[in-house]
C-alpha cells in the first residue's frame, strides 16, 4: 500500500459515482452515506430511483414515508430522474393515492427513460388507472406495466418516439389502445404481452426495427382465450408465444428470425412447412405441447437446436437438418420419427412415456423404441425412460432386434423386483448405455430425492453382485455381452445434472 495514499474513488466526479451506485439497490445506494462525507447524499440523489416494498417487511406506513421523503427531496433540489422503478405489494387505496400523487410529477423529468410500475401480487382483480401523463414522456426509452388499466382515461397524446422496450403485464387494454401505442413507437426494439384482458387479436405490423416479441395468455386466467396474433416484422429476431390459438403466420417472411418458441399453440403440417421455407435463419426451433397436426415435414439447414416437447398425440415427422447440434425430444413412444441428413455431430435429448392407452402392446412399445434409437443413431444419444410401470407387466418374451449404444439412459417408475429385472432384459435387449443413473425429482419438504429408492438396489443387484449375474446368465442373454461394471458417485470428474448423485458406468463387447 502507498503511504498516505488519496481515496481516488470518493474523488471521481459525481455523474461517476451515480453511474457506480446505480448497480446498487436503493437500499444499498443509502447506506454508503456511511464512507466518508463526499458520499453523504450520493446514495439519496442518484438519477435511478427504486423503492420495492417487500424489503419493508409489510409496514406500509415506513414505505409511504421513505417514498415521500425520497421524492419530495428529488423534487425540492430539482434533481434529475432517470429511472423510475416501483415494485409494490399490494394494489389498494394507499398504494393507488401515493401512485396519483408522484407519477405525474415524475414524468415532468425531461430525461426520465425508464418507467417500471409492479405489483408483487394481488387479492383484488383491481387494475391502476396509470394516468396519460406517462404516454406524453417523449424521453422514454423503457416501459414496463403491470396491473394497469390503459384505456379509462382516453390517451390524447402518445409521444412514443424513442421508445425501445414495451412490457405489458396483466394489463386492461382494447385494441384501439394498443394499435394508437405502436403506431407512435417508431423504434421500438422489444415488445412483451403477458396475461393482458380486453384483446382479441394483436397486430403487429409497424415496427421495423422489432427485435424480440414474447406473448403468454396465461390459460384460463380469462375468459376470452381465442385471441389472434398477426406479426409482419421483417427485422425480428425472437418470437416467443405461449397459449395462443391463433398465430396467423402464412405468406409473411422473417429473413432474420434466429429463435422460435411456441407453447400450447395450434398448428398444422403447412406451419412446418413455412418454418422449412419461410425462416432461413432459424437457428433455435422449440414445440411445445402444441396441437393440430398429425404429420410434417421439416427441412432446414439453419436450425441447431430442435426441441420438440409434449408430444402425446401419434404422429410421423420427417426431419431434414443438415447441421443441427441438439435434439431435445419427448412424447409417447407412439410416435414415427425420421432423420434424413444429419451433422457428423450432435446429441439428442430423448424422454418417453408409455401411452395412456389400456390396451398399449408391450412388444410393440420395445420395437418402436427401437426404430427411434435406429432413427437417431447418428447422434450421441441420452435416454430417460418415464411412467412405464405398466409396460413392466406386460412383457412376456425379449424383442429379438439388434441392440443400439447409447451414452446415457436414467430411469423412473414404480416396479417390483421381477418386473424391473423383465423390463431390463428386454431394454438392454434394444439398447446398450455407456451410463445408467437414477431419476430424482423435487420435493417440497425434502428438497432432492429419487423417485424410487430401489432402482438403485435393483441394478447393483443385477450388474455388480456376481452371484446373481451367475443365476441370471441364462435369463438375461446380454449380460453375457457385458464386460465390466463400475458405480461412482458425482465428483470431480463427473458432473451430471442437478439431483443425480450416482452412475453406473458399463463397458459393453462389441457387436458384430
Amino acid at each position: 500500500m502507498v503511504p498516505n495514499s488519496m481515496d481516488r474513488i470518493s474523488n471521481l466526479p459525481q455523474p461517476i459515482l451515480h453511474h457506480i451506485l446505480s448497480f446498487l439497490s436503493q437500499k444499498e445506494a443509502i447506506q454508503t452515506c456511511v464512507l466518508s462525507k463526499s458520499w453523504r447524499y450520493l446514495g439519496s440523489t442518484r438519477p435511478n430511483v427504486e423503492f420495492i416494498q417487500y424489503y419493508f417487511n409489510g409496514i406500509e406506513q415506513k414505505f409511504t414515508s421513505v417514498v415521500n421523503k425520497t421524492l419530495q427531496g428529488y423534487h425540492d433540489q430539482k434533481l434529475c430522474i432517470q429511472e423510475f422503478r416501483v415494485k409494490m405489494l399490494e394494489l389498494d387505496s394507499k398504494s393507488i393515492s401515493l401512485l396519483e400523487k408522484w407519477i405525474p410529477i415524475v414524468m415532468l423529468n425531461k430525461g426520465l427513460k425508464t418507467f417500471d410500475l409492479s405489483f408483487f401480487h394481488s387479492r383484488t382483480s383491481a387494475y391502476f388507472d396509470l394516468p396519460s401523463v406517462v404516454f406524453e414522456a417523449e424521453s422514454l426509452l423503457n416501459l414496463n406495466l403491470d396491473r394497469c388499466k390503459l384505456n379509462r382515461n382516453p390517451i390524447d397524446k402518445v409521444l412514443f418516439k424513442h421508445l425501445q422496450t414495451l412490457c405489458l403485464h396483466e394489463i386492461y387494454i382494447t385494441e384501439e389502445t394498443l394499435e394508437k401505442i405502436l403506431s407512435s413507437c417508431p423504434l421500438i426494439e422489444n415488445f412483451s404481452v403477458f396475461g393482458c384482458e380486453g384483446l382479441r387479436t394483436i397486430k403487429v405490423n409497424k415496427l421495423r426495427n422489432l427485435n424480440y416479441f414474447a406473448f403468454d395468455h396465461i390459460y384460463g386466467l380469462y375468459e376470452n382465450n381465442d385471441i389472434s396474433i398477426e406479426i409482419d416484422a421483417p427485422t425480428i429476431k425472437t418470437i416467443r408465444i405461449v397459449t395462443c390459438p391463433n398465430w396467423l403466420h402464412h405468406h409473411i417472411h422473417f429473413p432474420h428470425l434466429s429463435c422460435l418458441f411456441l407453447d400450447t399453440v395450434r398448428l398444422s403440417s403447412k406451419s412446418f412447412d413455412f418454418f422449412s421455407c419461410s425462416l432461413p435463419s432459424l437457428e433455435k426451433l422449440t414445440v411445445v405441447n402444441c396441437y393440430g397436426f398429425e404429420e410434417f415435414h421439416l427441412s432446414s439447414r439453419s436450425i441447431k437446436h430442435l426441441s420438440l416437447l409434449g408430444i402425446w398425440e401419434p404422429i410421423k415427422a420427417t426431419i431434414d437438418a443438415p447441421n443441427i447440434l441438439v435434439f431435445n425430444y419427448e412424447a409417447y413412444i407412439s410416435t414415427s420419427i425420421c432423420f434424413k441428413i444429419t451433422s457428423s455431430e450432435w446429441k439428442s435429448d430423448i424422454t418417453l412415456s408409455n401411452s395412456a392407452d389400456s390396451d398399449y402392446n408391450a412388444a410393440s412399445w420395445f420395437h418402436k423404441l427401437s426404430e427411434l434409437l435406429k432413427s437417431l443413431s447418428q447422434s450421441v444419444i441420452s435416454l430417460k425412460l418415464t411412467q412405464c410401470s405398466r409396460i413392466f407387466r406386460q412383457i412376456e418374451d425379449p424383442p429379438d432386434i439388434k441392440p443400439l449404444v447409447i451414452e446415457h439412459l436414467s430411469l423412473a417408475g414404480n416396479y417390483s423386483s421381477s418386473s424391473f429385472k423383465a423390463f431390463l432384459n428386454c431394454l438392454f435387449r434394444v439398447c446398450r448405455p455407456r451410463n445408467i443413473s437414477q431419476c430424482w425429482y423435487l420435493d417440497a419438504h425434502n428438497g432432492w430425492k429419487r423417485e424410487e429408492d430401489k432402482i438403485i438396489e435393483f441394478l447393483v443387484e443385477i450388474l455388480l453382485i456376481k452371484r446373481y449375474r451367475r443365476g441370471l446368465r441364462q435369463y438375461m442373454i446380454w449380460l453375457q455381452d457385458l464386460e465390466e461394471v463400475s458405480m461412482d458417485e458425482n465428483g470431480q470428474e463427473w458432473h451430471p445434472g442437478e439431483g443425480i448423485k450416482f452412475r453406473f458406468r458399463l463397458k459393453w463387447r462389441e457387436l458384430s
